[in-house]
């Protein structure tokens, strides 16, 4: 019985740690965001969903299901090594370079391939787990919940193992290796559960070879030559010095001749000793020579490299540089050049380690220029720093006078409608909060704003330079001029004058997000430019009018075929499936924009959840057998799903406008709540639903919880959030289980 819960619980720590090591190798290839998450993880979901479908019937009627799930962890243990190397590859297939960006095409094909065989085998694990569980089981019904169980307690363990321990002490295919040779071990104990005869003899005989060869690449560092070559591939043409993790995400350094390239997560930030020497100046100067004694410096993100050089030009008093993640800096200093290393040495530098928005909100000190050196809106993350409430908690820190500097994608020839709708949204909500905004239009639109009236001219300008004695490459006086025509900004103004109309950027409505994601698919995906205006007009209404036909079709079908009556508890299983992976998102989401990012909370978050829904799997198969009257307590959770539902939106957005870090612990609360509610109705549906065929029953309701945390996975960052907003969303979700309700209700299965 041991070594049957040591390989469920395994099951659950293989995932976890495959899917969230595969998710970070993609992002690192194709720098993505939210949508390239939602797309990787939905395909694992569908992919692992299809498997438990597909092989529930065969888990049913296997007469050796102790063999089939060993070859499933056989051939997870030798294609997960082998899957990270493809995974590098993808570029130089395609003909791609580092840092080059690709469209959602090439990442939902590439992804959807490439995990195919680990989602399949993966899926297909749970059926067979709960076919091997009811073999030795008294209450055959009660297997499928302790397996959900077990699973859920195998990610809890792996999330911090993984955090903290295998990705900041061990690279990718040393953790692959480490997960094939647990899953080996796993299956030469299960091996001696099998019946006897030859093909166990044989079995055994080819995991002990496994088991030498998975040691053997270990000890004799064969997985660490395969990192290095994998990695030169992944970076063709440039020679990589350097390749770690940290929590926060891969750092890699790169040289080609004698420049040095920084790159997190496959994007370049840092070039040095030669920077954007035009970028840098246009978007340093420029703020500090329109404030007129600017001492006190912050800048959040982007520092290094570059911009604290470009500052430190002008008498400033002290510059505050907030970077999240240390192992950067620490690079920068292993690989120091004359740039650099002026910079970090300067004694008016002072670095906080802390993600810049806690930075803001938490600190005493104000600043007369504050510089937003952060990527456009791309992600949850990023969209952070463009919203109404980022905005106002930097007016309190913000001297009198003082100005903002931040900048955006622009072009001097033509604004596209994505382009148009994404400074729009920005400077609609930077205007809410700042009577005075102005914009530098070019190839990076450059805002500046004050809750004073400022001068921004040549004239000021030059004469600032001269005054301050700076001198630099690009500006000159003919070059200042050019970009300060006043002909550009009026082209600019007349250019967004219809999109200024779009909704302001929030925390809880992240409209600035969707035009960022928007403007890239533009770029690297233009065929898929109609999905997105197709979008943009999306409206709660339209969810809910089929939300209701479908209803109302399903009630009619229940009430004419028998067939139709047992599939409301499949459809209340997936719109769970769909909740739980809804607040599961949307409260790392509120978190990182009420406090700030941080990482270990994050992961804490996700632990709450699957603690929550540990809980209740747990106290609903002790119940199951004592239970009397399943369909009454089905409904009582289907109603706490509703009400949650209702009461999670009215408690964020009454958090939201008072900022204490005491409400922390609310967020851990609910995140357990939501996984309870997920734990509590899985084992109760499949007693309901069970035919007798625990396997087959386990594989199919399995299979649609997955199908609905790939639906949530899937639209819920990407357009739910930000085009609904927060309260919109949880209604949502709401109307989605009380339609689940009435399926109930009408079904005759009460």
């Amino acid at each position: 019985m041991k070594v049957l819960l040591f390989a469920l619980l395994l099951m659950g720590f293989t995932s976890l740690v495959v899917q969230t090591l595969l998710i970070r190798e993609f992002l690192i290839v194709f720098l993505g965001n939210e949508l390239t998450i939602g797309l990787i993880l939905s395909n694992w979901i569908v992919l692992e969903a299809l498997g438990a479908s597909i092989f529930s019937p065969l888990a049913q009627r296997s007469k050796r299901p102790i063999i089939f799930y060993i070859t499933l962890q056989v051939l997870i243990s030798a294609y997960f090594p082998a899957s990270i190397i493809l995974v590098r590859s993808i570029k130089d297939i395609l003909g791609a370079g580092a840092g080059e960006g690709l469209g959602i095409v090439p990442v939902f094909i590439s992804s959807l391939f490439l995990l195919l065989p680990l989602s399949l085998c993966d899926g297909a694990q749970f059926p067979f787990g709960c076919r091997m569980l009811s073999d030795i089981s008294k209450r055959k019904w009660e297997s499928p919940g302790k397996v959900y169980i077990l699973e859920a307690m195998g990610f809890i363990v792996a999330g911090p193992l993984f955090t903290y321990l295998f990705i900041t002490h061990l690279n990718s295919l040393e953790i692959a290796f480490i997960i094939g040779l647990l899953n080996i071990l796993s299956s030469l104990l299960l091996i001696k559960m099998a019946r006897q005869g030859f093909l166990k003899k044989c079995y055994t005989l080819i995991l002990f070879l496994l088991l030498a060869l998975s040691l053997g690449a270990l000890s004799l560092n064969f997985s660490e030559r395969l990192q290095r070559l994998s990695v030169s591939r992944q970076f063709k043409g440039q020679e990589v010095l350097d390749y770690r993790n940290s929590i926060y995400g891969n750092l890699t350094v790169t040289k080609m001749g004698d420049q040095l390239n920084f790159f997190s997560d496959g994007i370049p930030i840092i070039t040095t000793p030669h920077p954007n020497t035009a970028y840098l100046e246009e978007f340093i100067h420029f703020g500090m020579l329109s404030h007129p004694k600017p001492e006190r410096v912050l800048i959040v993100g982007g520092g290094a490299g570059g911009a604290i050089g470009e500052i430190l030009k002008h008498p400033v008093k002290s510059l505050d540089y907030t970077e999240l993640d240390p192992l950067l800096i620490q690079m920068v200093k292993d690989f120091p050049t004359p740039l650099t290393q002026k910079e970090l040495a300067d004694s008016r530098l002072r670095i906080n380690f802390m993600d810049g928005i806690r930075f803001i909100k938490t600190t005493e000190d104000s600043y007369d220029v504050i510089f937003i050196n952060a990527p456009l809106p791309s992600t949850l993350g990023l969209n952070r720093f463009y919203t109404e409430e980022f905005f106002s908690s930097v007016k309190r820190i913000l001297n009198t006078p003082g100005i903002l500097v931040l900048n955006l994608p622009g072009s001097l020839s033509y604004l596209g409608e994505e382009l148009r709708k994404l400074n729009g949204s920005i400077l609609s909500t930077l205007k809410g909060q700042f009577p005075f905004v102005k914009v530098i239009p070019g190839d990076s639109n450059l805002y500046l704003a004050s809750e004073e009236e400022f001068e921004i001219s040549p004239k000021v300008l030059v004469n600032g330079l001269k005054d301050r004695n700076i001198s630099t490459v690009l500006l000159n006086p003919l070059y200042i001029e050019y970009r300060l025509h006043p002909r550009w900004s009026v082209w600019f103004r007349e250019s967004l004058k219809e999109t200024l109309k779009v909704k302001p950027n929030r925390d809880l409505s992240p409209t600035g997000l969707f035009y960022g994601v928007s403007y890239l698919n533009a770029l690297f995906s233009p065929e898929t430019q109609g999905l997105f205006k197709g979008l943009d007009g999306l409206r709660l209404k339209m969810l809910l009018a089929p939300l209701f036909i479908l209803g109302l079709a399903g009630i009619a079908l229940q009430r004419h075929t028998t067939t139709w009556r047992k599939l409301a508890i499949p459809f209340s299983i997936a719109s769970t499936g769909f909740l739980g992976m809804t607040f599961d998102l949307v409260l790392i989401f509120c978190y990182q924009a009420f406090f700030g990012f941080v990482y270990h909370h994050i992961a804490l978050l996700v632990t709450s959840f699957m603690a929550g829904l540990t809980l209740g799997g747990w106290l609903m198969t002790h119940r199951l057998s004592r239970l009397k009257r399943d369909m009454l307590c089905f409904l009582k959770i289907e109603i706490m799903a509703i009400l949650f539902s209702l009461a999670v939106p009215i408690l964020l957005i009454n958090l939201g406008s008072m900022y204490s870090m005491w409400f922390a612990p609310i967020f851990f609360l609910l995140s357990a709540l939501s996984g309870l509610i997920v734990g509590l109705e899985f084992p109760l549906a499949n007693k309901i639903y069970g035919t007798g065929k625990t396997a087959q029953t386990a594989g199919i309701l399995y299979s649609m919880d997955l199908l609905g945390a790939w639906m949530g996975a899937l639209v819920v960052s990407i357009a739910l959030l930000p085009l609904l907003g927060l309260l919109k969303t949880c209604l949502f979700l709401a109307c989605l289980k009380l339609l689940s309700l009435a399926l109930i209700l009408t079904s005759k299965l009460t």
